[in-house]
Parts: C-alpha cells; sequence; structure tokens
C-alpha cells in the first residue's frame, strides 16, 4: 500500500488538468482585453434620457420651420486640410446676431466642433452674408453633420456631409419635412 500512494501524482503534474484549463483561461484574458477595448472605444449614440431628448425634438423642429419662413440657406467649403471654412449664408435673418457653425461627428460626441463665424463684410453682398471659421483639423470620418444656425437659437439649417463627395455642403431648410415643397409643386 505505502508503494502505491508514492506513484500517483498530485493534479497539477498531470498534464489533462493543464490542458482543460487552457481554454477558459484564454476566454477570461480575451474577454477582459475587449472590455477595455469596448470602453476606450465607445460611442455616443445612445442617450441616458429619452424622455429629455424627446422633448428638444419639438423645439428644435421649431427652429427647422423658422429657417423655412424666412428661406434661410447656406453653402460651407471646407479647406483641403479641413482646418478652417468659409460660409454664405442666405435669407431673411439678422446680419448682425452672430452664427455658428457645428460640425457634429457620426458617433463620437468629443470630435464634434461649435464655431463662431466671423463676417468678412459689414454688408451682404449679391444678398448673401460671407464667414469665415477656423478650427482644429476634424477627425476621419465618412461623413460628418454641418448645421449653421443663429446664436440666439431661433433658427437652422443643417445637412450630412459625405467627404468623399468634395468639400462644399449646401445646407437648406428641411422643407419636405414640413411639407412646403408639396404645396409649392400643387
Amino acid at each position: 500500500m505505502p508503494e502505491q500512494s508514492k506513484r500517483v501524482k498530485p493534479w497539477y503534474q498531470h498534464f489533462w488538468p493543464w490542458l482543460l484549463m487552457v481554454g477558459p483561461i484564454f476566454v477570461v484574458i480575451a474577454s477582459v482585453s475587449m472590455f477595455f477595448v469596448a470602453k476606450a472605444n465607445m460611442t455616443d449614440l445612445v442617450t441616458d434620457d429619452y424622455y429629455k431628448d424627446g422633448k428638444h425634438i419639438d423645439i428644435q423642429l421649431h427652429r427647422d420651420e423658422e429657417a423655412v419662413k424666412r428661406h434661410i440657406q447656406a453653402q460651407v467649403l471646407i479647406s483641403p486640410d479641413m482646418s478652417a471654412a468659409k460660409v454664405f449664408v442666405s435669407g431673411d435673418f439678422d446680419a448682425k446676431q452672430p452664427l455658428n457653425l457645428l460640425l457634429m461627428h457620426p458617433a463620437k460626441k468629443a470630435d464634434d466642433q461649435t464655431i463662431v463665424l466671423k463676417p468678412v463684410s459689414a454688408e451682404p453682398t449679391a444678398g448673401r452674408m460671407g464667414y469665415e471659421a477656423v478650427f482644429k483639423p476634424l477627425a476621419h470620418a465618412n461623413h460628418w453633420y454641418v448645421r449653421v444656425e443663429d446664436a440666439a437659437g431661433v433658427w437652422r439649417v443643417e445637412n450630412k456631409w459625405f467627404v468623399s463627395q468634395g468639400n462644399a455642403i449646401n445646407l437648406t431648410p428641411m422643407d419636405k419635412l414640413f411639407g412646403t415643397a408639396d404645396k409649392e409643386q400643387h
């Protein structure tokens, strides 16, 4: 009997327990590393307060309606290095009121930028007012959301900018949303 107990090795000296533990250990290591990768690259697409955001949607729609009434349009020309822009705004708006250019990344709120536009001249030329904007270079993205609005929050015009389609973006009021385009055609 004593000889037989000497021959039995403890469990950790056997090959099979270690082989069976390799899979779960690998899964735990992969899970922990993926958690940190996901945390570092998370997007801001999901909001924490749906009710609050829903209330603001109605307020935002009034701004679009106001831009339609005022026939406000804007053209944004982004520089090739994506660090500056020229903006031309036309329509019935107060040229003395400060305007903002908003460049919104489709997934990362940290890359969003709000720039106060600087007028090129004091008076409109050919029915449009020219502005300049300088900002930090835009992060890589296939598309951006571009908005021009007055600082008082009365109106806004916006559009999606596909970077591959050039650096000129036309911003018009959301006519289709309110059915104005349909009324004019009939």
